[in-house]
């Protein structure tokens, strides 16, 4: 019985509220610094680009398709299951609802989307592989691109705060809540939560067992998605509030927390760079020296990064 009190409030204590942000930041940091060891640093868009080309090829379209299916490529893995990761940490923590927004703001969403899908492949990155993997990394693009972050924020902002004045009911609609946590039968939330655990740890399994060097790879990348999906849910730790805050409300509770978590990927990333992992030769030194360091210096990643910052804040994340 003690044992289980403990459990359960261990269980309260990581689900019952909100997590700081800042400690999310410096989890986040450590599992970058594991992925960097395992293969290469956090990515997303690289991911998407995968699923899109997948997706293409499936409906027919082989010029724009892949010969890497989704299932053995560590990027789209990442993205999917930090997605039920964060799912599962919705629903443990009975936060879980479908909020239709109104019709105003699905179409900033929309706009705001493609608008980051220009311009990541434009600045050959995104809020995460190209500014929290690019700049702890030294990556010169990964500056110009975080700077175009900053622009394209600055400019979206004053386009809202126009919005809010000459267009008030943009925003404003019909919107709806479907299955909200707060009801009074909830109880199934969490049941599917620990379904959800056991399926993605089979998953894990299934890829380790296999005893290749890629499918432990990619086992670990199912593993380490649904820890960071958890701790991005718990601590909504968000990259485009960092860039937001300082211009929009002035708080600076983001700023600092990524700030925080980016020095310490900056330390792990430095000391891996230095020292190389393993037994690494001259060659396989010089290349993981080259990790989250891409060929979008300058004004491409500026560019690209003045387009993301414009569509992340119009779509509010």
């Amino acid at each position: 019985m003690f044992k289980k009190g403990v459990l359960r409030e261990l269980f309260d204590t990581l689900f019952g509220k909100t997590w700081p942000m800042w400690v999310g930041g410096i989890l986040l940091a450590l599992l970058n610094i594991l992925l960097f060891v395992i293969k290469y640093p956090w990515g997303a868009s690289g991911g998407y680009v995968n699923i899109g080309q997948n997706l293409f090829q499936n409906l027919g379209a082989k010029s724009l398709g892949t010969s890497t299916p989704i299932s053995l490529h560590t990027v789209a893995l990442l993205n999917i299951f930090i997605v039920l990761g964060a799912f599962i940490s919705s629903l443990f923590s009975k936060e879980f609802s479908i909020k239709v927004a109104p019709v105003g703001e699905l179409v900033k969403g929309l706009i705001g989307g493609a608008l980051m899908g220009i311009g990541a492949t434009v600045g050959i990155g995104c809020t995460t592989g190209g500014f929290f993997s690019g700049v702890p990394a030294l990556s010169g693009g990964a500056l110009f691109l975080s700077l175009g972050f900053m622009l394209g924020t600055i400019v979206a902002l004053k386009y809202l705060l126009w919005e809010m004045e000459a267009l008030p009911k943009m925003s404003m609609g019909k919107s709806c809540t479907l299955l909200p946590g707060t009801g009074k039968k909830t109880g199934w939330q969490r049941w599917l939560g620990w379904i959800l655990i056991a399926v993605v740890l089979y998953i894990f399994s299934n890829y380790t067992g296999k005893g290749t060097s890629l499918s432990k790879i990619l086992g670990w990348h199912v593993f380490i998605a649904l820890i960071l999906g958890i701790i991005l849910q718990r601590s909504r730790y968000c990259i485009v509030r960092a860039f937001r805050e300082p211009f929009m409300t002035g708080e600076a509770t983001a700023p600092v927390a990524i700030i925080i978590s980016v020095l310490v990927v900056l330390i792990g990333f430095t000391v891996l760079k230095y020292f190389g992992v393993g037994n690494a030769g001259e060659t396989a030194i010089r290349a993981i020296e080259m990790k989250s360091v891409y060929a979008n210096f300058w004004l491409s990643a500026l560019i690209g990064g003045f387009i993301f910052g414009l569509g992340m804040t119009i779509a509010g994340g």
